[in-house]
């Protein structure tokens, strides 16, 4: 969190010393042994005894970019403590949420564990994994239902002609009905012969075949 560059006098080695013990448990607390934010430790560290930024640097503009985060997010989660709003604040200004691999302003040597502790990247890591398998699931389902639907879509279509089909036999056996009725008539009446009796019987058959 601090400069790469050692202040004049402390080798890089007791400069890396330094800033890990800054963000061990001892160093995150304050002179009343409470435990100190991110942001908190972030603004110890750059600022002189008498509360000043140093100079040369942008760390005043920073800060103020993060307190006024902290507000934002405070209206989002009020149930949230200053702590985990100003932590919170501090990683959505200097990193947009995201702890890089290797860390800026720590000089060489230092990973992302040594600074925010196994059990945060354990964390990290978890939450990372499970969004990328809600991603994948998310994926995975909306294919399916786009199977699904064009499924229903297809058995839609072959209904309706299933249904058109059905009306169509419906008119031709009602038709082929009527005709064989008359052909019946005819026979019954003397009017008719064998050759249209066998005609008839045709007629049925097609209507069977329907």
């Amino acid at each position: 969190m601090c400069s790469a560059t050692p202040p004049h006098g402390i080798s890089s080695q007791n400069w890396v010393k330094l800033l890990k013990y800054w963000d061990s448990e001892k160093g995150k607390e304050d002179e009343h042994g409470e435990k100190m934010s991110l942001l908190a430790l972030w603004i110890k560290a750059h600022t002189g005894k008498d509360g000043s930024f140093l100079p040369g640097t942008v760390t005043e503009d920073f800060v103020d970019d993060a307190k006024a985060k902290v507000e934002q997010l405070r209206l989002i989660n009020p149930s949230k403590s200053q702590q985990e709003l100003e932590d919170e604040a501090f990683e959505l200004t200097m990193h947009g949420g995201e702890i890089p691999d290797r860390p800026t302003g720590y000089g060489l040597g230092v990973r992302k564990s040594d600074i925010y502790g196994v059990h945060a990247l354990l964390r990290k890591d978890g939450s990372r994994r499970i969004k990328q398998r809600t991603v994948v699931m998310d994926s995975n389902v909306k294919e399916e239902m786009s199977a699904l639907h064009k499924k229903n879509e297809v058995l839609e279509k072959e209904n309706e002609k299933l249904k058109d089909q059905v009306q169509e036999n419906n008119i031709l056996l009602k038709t082929l009905i009527g005709q064989f009725s008359q052909i019946v008539g005819g026979v019954n009446d003397g009017k008719g012969s064998t050759e249209l009796l066998n005609c008839a019987k045709s007629v049925l058959g097609v209507t069977n075949q329907q």
